[in-house]
């Protein structure tokens, strides 16, 4: 929804190929360097793409806005980068008469002028809680190329800097100095100091991404039936355990509970991206909703005792 005209929009997701640049700006979506940040290599992206977000009226089905998810280019060090600044977050473009969609063909942008102006008039007003509220949600993780969809859970308990993400049969345990990977099928566990509890939890931020407004999620795939629900969505780029890639985020605007992401493919590609989305949400207990998860990392043979992971923290 547009905040300063109330009008609706679909919001739809692509890959698109792109020629040329827009003023001193090359916005091809781009891959970071090989261990950028300290996270995992992996990504992979074909020249002239970029990632967009198409704002389509509900009424007249024309395109008022476009949002381009920047890569990082080019890649400075997370210290020195600014909160709703560039080179992460979103270039947006705003059509003020609308454009008519048509199945082919291509759309050029022209540049009558520089522009400083950030999109959001007050991105204060609109920031991204850091660190996420300590809260959990249970729900599903899909792959829809695959057709997959499995369980999915999220505990986030930040007093002890401990983090659990499942997805299906593997689970992640984040504490402060890295992570164990287990896996219920070959009942192996993975110990790595590649990324830690704040990697994985304190990197979502406004500094790699941007508020995008409020959505009204209607359905969602994976979900058979959900209520709608009105959520804040933030665009940009996750850095984690799992790489860097691009991201749109999702938090419920009414409790702030943090409600799942969209991953997507910086390889343009039918059926783009995997999804995580919480169905139901809770706050979370410190130490104690860590412990009541199954398998933990004691189960799992990761460590003897709880303590080995989680140490011993003051819990007040």
């Amino acid at each position: 929804m547009d905040p300063d005209t109330n009008e609706t929009y679909y919001a739809q997701i692509a890959a698109l190929t792109v020629l040329g640049t827009i003023g001193d700006y090359d916005l091809d979506y781009q891959c970071p360097p090989s261990g950028y940040d300290g996270v995992a290599p992996g990504c992979n992206t074909k020249p002239d793409t970029q990632l967009v977000v198409l704002h389509v009226n509900t009424l007249n089905g024309k395109l008022y806005a476009m949002d381009i998810i920047l890569s990082g280019a080019p890649f400075p060090s997370s210290q020195d980068l600014t909160e709703n600044q560039p080179p992460f977050g979103t270039a947006h473009h705003k059509f003020t008469s609308g454009i008519t969609i048509k199945d082919s063909g291509y759309l050029k942008i022209c540049a009558i002028r520089r522009s400083s102006k950030c999109r959001n008039k007050n991105p204060n007003a609109h920031k991204l809680p850091n660190p996420l509220p300590s809260n959990y949600g249970n729900g599903i993780f899909g792959i829809q190329l695959l057709n997959f969809v499995t369980t999915s859970t999220w505990i986030m308990d930040d007093v002890n800097q401990l983090l659990i993400v499942s997805a299906g049969s593997t689970s992640f345990y984040f504490n402060g100095t890295g992570f164990f990977m287990y896996d219920t099928n070959s009942k192996t566990c993975t110990w790595s100091a590649s990324c830690d509890y704040q990697c994985e939890a304190y990197n979502y931020d406004s500094r790699f991404l941007d508020y995008a407004g409020e959505w009204v999620i209607t359905n969602k795939w994976g979900i058979d039936k959900m209520e709608p629900v009105t959520v804040k969505v933030w665009i940009g780029n996750a850095i984690d355990a799992a790489g860097i890639f691009p991201i749109i985020m999702y938090t419920d605007k009414k409790t702030g509970d943090y409600l799942g992401l969209d991953k997507l493919d910086p390889i343009p590609i039918a059926n783009m991206g995997a999804t995580y989305w919480y169905t139901t949400h809770g706050e979370t207990i410190p130490r104690a909703s860590i412990e009541a998860y199954h398998p933990n990392v004691v189960d799992g043979g990761c460590v003897a005792n709880m303590n080995d992971w989680i140490g011993s923290v003051d819990t007040k």
